[in-house]
C-alpha cells in the first residue's frame, strides 16, 4: 500500500482530485465539514463528470467529528482543500495524526502556506497550485468539470513546489501522485506560480461575485465588466512585480500583454488580451459564475479577502495602486455582510 493521502475539505477541488486518485487506486480518504456530502459518497459513491467522463467512485469518506481514527492509521500527506479562511483550524486539526515524515499540502485559492506553517512547520509545509480545473460540487456526492483537462491542452493543471524552492523527493513524488488525476509538475517558482494563480482568479472572483454574472462577461463580452476585468488583471500584475514575483502566464496571455492593456492601456496590448480571452472561453464546456461568485449566489461567506483582497492589502505594502481590487473587494464584502445583492449596477461607479 502506498502514502495514505487525506483530504481535508472534500468539495469541488478535494472531492474531484481526491476522487480520481482514490480511482487510480491510492489510498485517500476523505474528510468534510457538509453532513449530506460525507454521507451522500459513502451511500452511492461520488459521482464525478465533465470533462474527463462519468466516474462513480467508492470513497472513504469521513465527517471532521471522526478524523481521530488517525491515530490508528497516520497521514502521509495531507492536502488542505478547504476555503482559504479555514485554513488555521483544518491545519491544526490534523497536525496531531500527521505521521513522522508526514507533511501538509495546500491546495487552495489564496496563498495560505505562511498560515499552514505556524500550524506544523515550514519544514511540513508543501504547496500545490491548481489551474484550468474548473469544478463545482452542485450537490452532495456530485461534482463536474467544466475544463478540458490538461492533458488535451499540454498545460500542467498542478505545480508542485517546496517553499524554497529546491526539487525534493517528495514533491517529485507528489507530482507523479497527482498525475493520475491530470498533467503535473514540479515547480522551482512556488511564489511566482500563487501569484499567477491569484491573478487569474482575481480577474473574474470578485467581479463575478459582486455582480452575479457569469464569466462569458469578463472573457468574451466587450463591456464594463470585460474592461473592469482587464483592469483587475493588470493591477494583479503590477503589484506582484513590485513584490518581486516571477509570473507567468495568465490565462494564457503573458503578463506584459496584461500590464500594458490593463495599466498602460495599450490598444495592440488589449486586442491580444481579448483574443486570448475569447481563445481560453472555447476550452470552457459551460460558462462558470466563479468560486465567489458561486458562494454569494448560496448566502455564503465567501474567499474575497484571500483573493482581491489579498491584492489590494499587498498593494498598499509596497506602494503600487491597485484601486479596482480595493473596490471589488469591499463590494463583497458588503454582500457578504447582507448589506448589498449581486448586481451588475453595483460595478457603474468603478467603471465609470
Amino acid at each position: 500500500m502506498g502514502k495514505h493521502l487525506v483530504f481535508i475539505g472534500a468539495g469541488a477541488v478535494g472531492g474531484y482530485v481526491g476522487g480520481h486518485l482514490a480511482r487510480a487506486g491510492e489510498d485517500v480518504t476523505l474528510v468534510d465539514p457538509w453532513p449530506e456530502h460525507v454521507e451522500a459518497m459513502r451511500s452511492h459513491g461520488l459521482h464525478l463528470g465533465g470533462s474527463q467522463g462519468e466516474h462513480v467512485v467508492q470513497v472513504n469518506a469521513i465527517h471532521v467529528s471522526d478524523v481521530q481514527g488517525f491515530m490508528r492509521k497516520p497521514v502521509d500527506i495531507a492536502i488542505i482543500c478547504t476555503k482559504s479562511y479555514d485554513t488555521e483550524w483544518a491545519a491544526m486539526m490534523i497536525r496531531p495524526y500527521l505521521a513522522p515524515r508526514g507533511y501538509v499540502v495546500s491546495m487552495q485559492n489564496g496563498i495560505n502556506e505562511e498560515r499552514i506553517a505556524r500550524a506544523v512547520g515550514w519544514g511540513r509545509t508543501v504547496g500545490t497550485t491548481v489551474s484550468t480545473i474548473s469544478v463545482n460540487a452542485y450537490e452532495p456526492g456530485r461534482i463536474k468539470r467544466y475544463q478540458e483537462p490538461g492533458s488535451a491542452t499540454q498545460h500542467n493543471v498542478f505545480r508542485v513546489g517546496e517553499v524554497h524552492g529546491l526539487v525534493t523527493e517528495r514533491v517529485t513524488e507528489l507530482a507523479r501522485i497527482f498525475n493520475a488525476v491530470d498533467r503535473a509538475a514540479v515547480t522551482e517558482n512556488l511564489w511566482g506560480e500563487r501569484w499567477t494563480k491569484l491573478s487569474a482568479n482575481t480577474i473574474t472572483h470578485g467581479l463575478l461575485g459582486a455582480t452575479g454574472l457569469d464569466n462569458t462577461h469578463v472573457y468574451v463580452g466587450r463591456g464594463k465588466i470585460h474592461r473592469l476585468g482587464v483592469k483587475l488583471g493588470g493591477e494583479a500584475v503590477a503589484v506582484g512585480r513590485a513584490l518581486g514575483f516571477r509570473i507567468g502566464t495568465i490565462l494564457g496571455i503573458s503578463p506584459d500583454d496584461w500590464h500594458d492593456a490593463g495599466i498602460a492601456r495599450n490598444a495592440a496590448a488589449l486586442k491580444r488580451v481579448q483574443d486570448g480571452l475569447t481563445a481560453w472561453m472555447a476550452t470552457l464546456l459551460e460558462p462558470s459564475h466563479s468560486s465567489v461568485g458561486r458562494d454569494v449566489m448560496r448566502g455564503r461567506r465567501s474567499e474575497i479577502d484571500f483573493t482581491n483582497g489579498l491584492v489590494a492589502d499587498k498593494a498598499v505594502e509596497v506602494g503600487v495602486p491597485a484601486p479596482t481590487h480595493a473596490a471589488v473587494t469591499e463590494l463583497v464584502r458588503r454582500i457578504d455582510r447582507g448589506e448589498l445583492r449581486p448586481d451588475p449596477s453595483n460595478v457603474d461607479d468603478i467603471a465609470a
